[in-house]
């Protein structure tokens, strides 16, 4: 085992030596694997990505709220498990909405203009 790691890390040395010395003076150039180049990118896509997935979930959250509702049959129990139900689809989809704000506000935090 030990004979394999020293192999792996001589041939990596000599991977790196070769990189180096083909004539680039910055050295080894990586291309980003993310299409974000900053912090501040990479969380408003995902605030947007949660904005855009959650409008389906949401609208099928009240629908399941409104279900219970419905077929409650008059036990108050259930009716308050439907109202439960869509007031925190609400509250949830608030905060997913808030993201933007957040962003905004980390942004500003980490001194990115």
């Amino acid at each position: 085992m030990l004979k394999k790691f020293w192999f792996f890390l001589l041939n990596f040395n000599l991977f790196l030596n070769k990189a180096l010395a083909n004539g680039t003076t910055g050295g080894i150039q990586l291309p980003n694997p993310v299409q974000y180049g900053t912090i501040e990118e990479v969380l408003q896509a995902i605030s947007k990505w949660l904005a855009e997935i959650a409008i389906p979930i949401v609208a099928i959250m009240m629908l399941v709220g409104a279900y219970q509702i419905l077929f409650s049959a008059g036990d108050p129990e259930k009716v308050n498990t439907g109202r439960r139900t869509i007031l925190y689809t609400v509250i949830a989809y608030g905060i997913i909405l808030i993201g933007w704000g957040i962003t905004s506000i980390i942004k500003n935090l980490l001194g990115s203009r």
